[in-house]
């Protein structure tokens, strides 16, 4: 099921924190998981929504426009490739905070996909709009093939780089390359500085110091973002030399720890 927020959005902003609260109250679910998001990094929503008019407003009909345009046929192919049918998950349309470009979470009680608008119009992925569709569909892939909440699985910060590069490999399937989050040189980077990305990876596990720094469009790391995106793709890459791709879907936890720290010793 879609549900798609947008025109009730257009129809309620004016530009003021207020028109977009008076939008969002509409949904009182989707703005729960809103504030939930931010309070998760001890942060306020409160601070993002005076930024929200700063966010390129006159640019979200686009995003709306190319993502509607580009939603059906991934839909189809996920649909063909693994299975999954409409009624396995639920879309949602939105003008958030930046929470994210899109982010899998449960939603009226089944695994949803999340397009926040503001977001793809402010890391203008219009161009990429069909990998960054993919990549979220990856997400919704691996939660249902585990038939498990991927939100509690990611509480352990370690499991980020299994599952952000599965939903990655996910991606390159339907979409191939370039990826939705690439730019300037930045897989030829990547695979250049591997050896270098793994041993930090590891001396911020061993060190237990965040790992955020390699995930998400606020942070870089030696000068580069999204590069754990790169890193856990070559690891679920790695994975297919020995497993199929059900078995590496499945992964027990503490397996897939263990395979982690040895993918990140090889």
């Amino acid at each position: 099921m879609i549900f798609d927020t947008f025109q009730d959005f257009m129809e309620r902003w004016d530009g003021s924190p207020e028109g977009w609260i008076a939008y969002i109250s509409n949904y009182p679910e989707l703005f729960e998981k809103i504030k939930e998001d931010y309070a998760r990094y001890g942060a306020s929503w409160r601070d993002y929504l005076r930024l929200l008019d700063k966010r390129k407003p006159e640019e979200f009909p686009k995003a709306y426009e190319r993502l509607g345009g580009t939603l059906p046929k991934i839909a189809a192919d996920v649909e063909r490739l693994f299975g999954i049918t409409q009624n396995d998950y639920n879309i949602v349309i939105y003008v958030g905070l930046e929470n994210g470009a899109g982010w899998v979470t449960e939603f009226k009680g089944k695994p949803s996909i999340l397009f926040g608008l503001e977001a793809v119009a402010e890391l203008g992925w219009y161009d990429g709009i069909g990998g960054l569709i993919a990549h979220e569909f990856g997400h919704l892939v691996h939660w249902l093939m585990r038939n498990e909440n991927l939100e509690k699985l990611e509480e352990e910060a370690l499991m980020g780089l299994y599952t952000e590069g599965f939903a990655q490999r996910v991606e390159d399937i339907l979409t191939g390359r370039p990826w939705h989050l690439e730019y300037d040189g930045w897989f030829e980077w990547c695979a250049r500085n591997e050896r270098c990305l793994k041993e930090e990876f590891a001396r911020r596990v061993r060190k237990n110091e965040p790992l955020n720094p390699f995930f998400g469009s606020w942070y870089e790391l030696f000068g580069m973002k999204f590069t754990g995106y790169y890193l856990g793709y070559r690891f679920i890459r790695w994975l297919e030399e020995m497993l199929s791709f059900e078995e590496i879907a499945k992964l027990e936890k503490e397996r897939v720890r263990g395979m982690i720290l040895e993918f990140l010793e090889g």
